[in-house]
């Protein structure tokens, strides 16, 4: 009885964990995994282990990537493997697991998040107060932020913008924006979130401008598909009304708040404009390592060039010392076609067991961000991924109800 409360504690504590503490995060995924396995005792159904061989499925591909390390530098880099047991461990937690704890563990992800994204945007305007007219360096260049900070604005929106904002997280816009979205569409297209209706319409609201500071590209990509598929998925003319008038004022929003729309205009300028100044913009590096494909050879692609030999000739050949910032291309020249399908057939393994619109949208969500990231290789990214996809694929949760509608009514 006693493993059982502290597998339940953990099993709730365990997605809001990567968000603030990797440390904690792998204490919880340790003590779940020996509880789990311990008392199931080798029960499982029939289908598990099926189940369980597509779950592995970009795990594998990884494996192949290392495996070509091996044969080209004799070298197995034992560390990519243990920072993705997640892949191995979270099915067995999942299966273990109940579904009134399932439930709860995501009602703790999405108060945790709101909770946190409250404190961090509050602190952000007290200190867009406290230091208005200061000029804060650190978010931009030097002549980028000067010129910013010469028109007089009534908040210092530096302090809320994207890298200040998390001035006590360390965290990636991209990987929040993400957790965002996530809460946005539990509380849009399921019914597991069960409180007021006005309650939902101030976290919806929360997320949504938390989205909008941390301005990441993939993020508020993500939220205008969000609400596309809301504006589709409900059927009387107010609704859609409704919902278009909300897709609008973020849009107004979005372009009123000065440090999003700098970084909006400086991504857009760097790939558009000839200027040398911009061409250290991160959206512009992702084009320069992305045609940097070219220097692989058929063969390379064909049958991958390893996890790290791929990234040691793309830092040769760009001078750019990063991934790809794209899984899918990362795991072709890693691990070649058998490992691009492998990632495909991973991704795509929730929908034989659920086809409600709430995965569909999320696969789709983690889609879009792998076009941009490489969010499978981080830490982030591995353990809230496969959670989402452990629970599609082994839990007992009916995400079919579609809450869309009462939302607007």
């Amino acid at each position: 009885m006693k493993l059982d409360k502290i597998f339940n504690f953990s099993f709730i504590l365990l997605v809001p964990s990567i968000i603030v503490s990797f440390a904690a995060n792998a204490i919880l995924l340790i003590t779940l995994s020996i509880i789990s396995i311990y008392q199931l005792k080798g029960n499982y159904s029939k289908d598990f282990f099926t189940k369980y061989g597509l779950f592995l499925a970009f795990f594998f591909s990884i494996i192949i990537g290392l495996f070509i390390d091996l044969a080209l530098n004799y070298e197995f880099d034992i560390s990519q493997v243990i920072k993705r047991a997640a892949f191995i461990l979270i099915p067995f937690i999942i299966y273990y697991s109940r579904k009134h704890i399932q439930i709860l563990s995501l009602k703790v992800f999405v108060y945790f998040l709101s909770s946190l994204s409250f404190v961090l945007i509050l602190l952000g305007l007290i200190r867009s107060v406290l230091n208005r007219g200061k000029i804060l360096y650190g978010n931009w260049d030097s002549k980028t932020t000067e010129a910013f900070y010469e028109q007089d604005m009534l908040l210092n929106w530096g302090e809320l913008s994207y890298k200040k904002i998390f001035i006590i997280l360390d965290m990636h816009p991209s990987y929040y924006a993400l957790f965002s979205c996530i809460a946005i569409i539990l509380l849009l297209f399921t019914g597991l979130i069960d409180i007021k209706k006005n309650w939902k319409r101030a976290l919806l609201i929360l997320h949504i401008l938390m989205i909008i500071l941390v301005s990441s590209k993939a993020g508020l990509i993500s939220l205008f598909l969000i609400l596309t598929v809301a504006f589709f998925s409900v059927e009387q003319i107010k609704q859609k009304l409704i919902a278009a008038s909300v897709v609008a004022v973020i849009i107004v929003v979005v372009m009123s708040i000065p440090s999003t729309q700098l970084r909006i205009k400086k991504s857009f300028d760097s790939i558009t404009l000839n200027n040398i100044e911009l061409k250290t913009d991160k959206s512009v590096d992702r084009i320069i390592l992305w045609k940097s494909l070219e220097n692989f050879s058929a063969k390379q692609l064909i049958l991958g060039h390893g996890y790290h030999s791929s990234l040691s000739k793309i830092h040769l050949y760009t001078g750019i010392d990063k991934n790809l910032h794209n899984q899918f291309l990362q795991t072709l020249v890693s691990s070649g076609i058998i490992g691009l399908s492998l990632l495909i057939i991973f991704l795509a393994a929730p929908l034989l067991y659920d086809q409600s619109l709430f995965t569909i949208v999320f696969i789709g969500l983690i889609v879009l961000n792998l076009l941009f990231e490489n969010m499978l290789d981080r830490i982030w990214g591995i353990i809230f991924i496969s959670f989402f996809y452990a629970l599609f694929i082994f839990g007992e949760l009916n995400f079919s109800v579609n809450k869309a509608k009462e939302i607007v009514d």
